[in-house]
């Protein structure tokens, strides 16, 4: 990845059974290979991080929330960085 990526954060539900699901999203989308193996991690209870190149960004959002995840959230992360998007 280059030194511009993009940390999405998917809500899920509080014990995150719908993990795999996110994946089977942006597999079906053609995107799963976007996401950096390094940076999936549950950031906090019932929710699922994972860092994906920024250029990417729109592109896998969009496809969570037609996937139906309702709560996607995209921080730009650059040089120790975060902004929201």
């Amino acid at each position: 990845m280059g030194l511009s990526e993009s940390l999405v954060v998917v809500k899920l539900d509080h014990d995150g059974a719908a993990a795999p699901l996110v994946f089977e999203v942006l597999e079906q989308a053609g995107l799963l290979d976007e996401v950096s193996e390094h940076g999936v991690e549950l950031v906090e209870p019932g929710a699922l991080g994972f860092r994906v190149p920024r250029e990417r960004m729109d592109a896998v959002v969009l496809a969570l929330e037609c996937g139906g995840f309702v709560n996607v959230r995209a921080y730009e992360v650059q040089a120790g960085h975060d902004s929201a998007r």
